[in-house]
């Protein structure tokens, strides 16, 4: 097994708009032959030829660039941009990207302040002179990002601008760099007269990355037509039907699929079992029923893929991209998810143990896909979810499912694990993100008080610490990483954790 490498340079800030404060560390250094370059830079052209404007930024003006700034940084950490993750406005995250800030930066977020836990994030990260900055403290459905609330509430903006009160040399950081973050950035460059950086993709790369039919394609085309499971895409209800009635004669499960959301929020898995039989019409009306259900019958295209079968792990490979071409992108960690439930929603994850046969096509194969993205104009945060399939659990065939074009309930925890052990080994953990209905409200300075014996180690060998406190503060889960001695007793611990808060209903 590839174990961690540690990279002293990595982890230095740098004062420069070309590197990264971030704490990185590699674990693993794939090979890349003069072949792979050759077929990258070739598909490098196709796809400029066919997107142009891939890697453009210059609309948003000539202080507005690509990089990192020596200033402070705003964090906008609400999921909200993803198309369906802001239905529910309890559901929130904002606070969970806070945990990359620095004293002196600003977290933006919305939701119910949780003076709490700010202080609980401020101790931790050893940084008293962190801002939290509030402009969607209701949160009222239909919900909006506080990017778009920055951009459009002229109290949001002028609160934002204040606070940064003439500031130069500023980063702005978002969960997925959309087109609202380029946008924020080119007004606060007038506004403030100074340099804008943003620490994140072009905008229309941003999008094509995150969309699994583009990132399927290009997976295709650049490591082989047996990369992803089979798919079709369908641009009205009725090539969905028939997309359906074909691969469920020929597959026991599909799952159709909103090409841009993000997690199980746009998946609807089906038996073919219970299509087989349908006319097309009540095939047809059966497939919209359950798309109008979840709000999702006018959002085409869409996809219909074959639902693996006989799956052995679900990895995900976190990459960290640089700006320049001269530093290669840096494979930080590969993570086996914890699925739950019937779309499979993201519930957690561990450093992944791996075969090692597995491990070097996992490596070997997203290093070519960030290779790729790099060359394009890609900067900053990204992983690759794959399934690995094999009879008798044997791990054979590797398919790779999509692209996560942000940072994620797997990249923020792991990178606060590299910036909290950066002196120290690192630890064994497990990431947790529960969701669910079965829990009771529970005030987060209760929290504490509830798992004080489960209080973070100074060493962060053992403990528990909070990633946010939304969920749990709303009934709705809980978030946090679970340390251990071994990879058991992190499991334990996290297992202790949500026993105890079932328990208290």
């Amino acid at each position: 097994m590839i174990g961690p490498v540690e990279m002293d340079q990595a982890t230095k800030p740098k004062n420069n708009s070309h590197s990264c404060p971030l704490h990185i560390r590699a674990r693993a250094h794939p090979a890349i032959s003069s072949q792979d370059i050759c077929k990258i830079d070739a598909l490098e052209s196709e796809i400029r030829a066919h997107y142009p404007w891939i890697d453009d930024v210059q609309t948003f003006g000539p202080d507005v660039v690509k990089g990192w700034g020596n200033g402070p940084a705003l964090w906008f950490g609400d999921t909200a941009e993803i198309p369906l993750q802001g239905r529910n406005p309890a559901k929130r995250f904002d606070y969970r990207l806070g945990w990359l800030a620095a004293d002196g930066d600003i977290v933006v977020i919305g939701g119910p302040n949780c003076g709490p836990f700010e202080t609980y994030q401020r101790e931790w990260l050893q940084a008293p002179r962190l801002t939290y900055l509030n402009v969607d403290p209701q949160s009222k459905p239909p919900r909006t990002s506080t990017l778009a609330i920055c951009l459009r509430d002229p109290d949001a903006y002028g609160r934002l601008v204040a606070t940064l009160d003439g500031a130069s040399g500023v980063t702005l950081n978002a969960h997925q760099t959309t087109g609202r973050a380029w946008a924020l950035a080119s007004r606060l460059s007038q506004d403030l007269g100074a340099e804008i950086h943003v620490a994140g993709p072009p905008p229309t790369l941003s999008r094509l990355a995150n969309n699994k039919l583009w990132f399927g394609d290009v997976a295709q085309r650049l490591l082989g037509s047996g990369a992803t499971p089979e798919k079709h895409a369908a641009h009205s209800a009725s090539a969905l039907t028939r997309h359906v009635a074909d691969l469920a004669r020929k597959r026991d499960r599909l799952v159709v699929k909103l090409p841009d959301s993000a997690g199980s929020a746009g998946n609807f898995i089906l038996d073919a079992r219970d299509v087989r039989g349908l006319t097309p019409r009540l095939l047809r009306d059966s497939l919209l029923k359950r798309l109008s259900l979840a709000g999702c019958e006018s959002r085409f295209p869409m996809f219909v893929e074959v639902w693996d079968a006989n799956v052995v792990a679900s990895p995900s490979v976190q990459m960290w991209i640089p700006r320049i071409a001269e530093e290669p992108p840096v494979i930080e960690g590969i993570f086996e998810q914890a699925l739950s439930g019937d779309r499979a929603a993201f519930a957690g994850a561990a450093p992944a143990h791996l075969p090692q046969h597995v491990e070097t096509a996992l490596c070997q194969d997203a290093f070519r896909l960030a290779t790729l993205f790099q060359k394009l104009g890609y900067f900053g945060r990204c992983s690759f979810d794959t399934v690995v399939t094999g009879e008798h659990g044997t791990a054979d065939t590797v398919h790779w499912i999509e692209c996560n074009a942000r940072w994620g309930g797997v990249s923020v925890p792991m990178t606060l694990v590299n910036r909290l052990t950066l002196k120290g080994r690192m630890p064994h953990y497990v990431i947790v993100q529960s969701e669910s209905s079965g829990f009771s409200p529970l005030p987060f300075s209760k929290a504490l008080q509830e798992f004080s014996d489960l209080a973070l180690s100074p060493d962060i060998q053992t403990g528990v610490l909070f990633l946010s406190p939304n969920l749990i503060e709303a009934g709705l889960g809980t978030h946090f990483v679970a340390f251990g001695r071994d990879q058991k007793l992190a499991s334990a611990s996290a297992k202790a954790v949500l026993q105890r808060l079932q328990a208290s209903d």
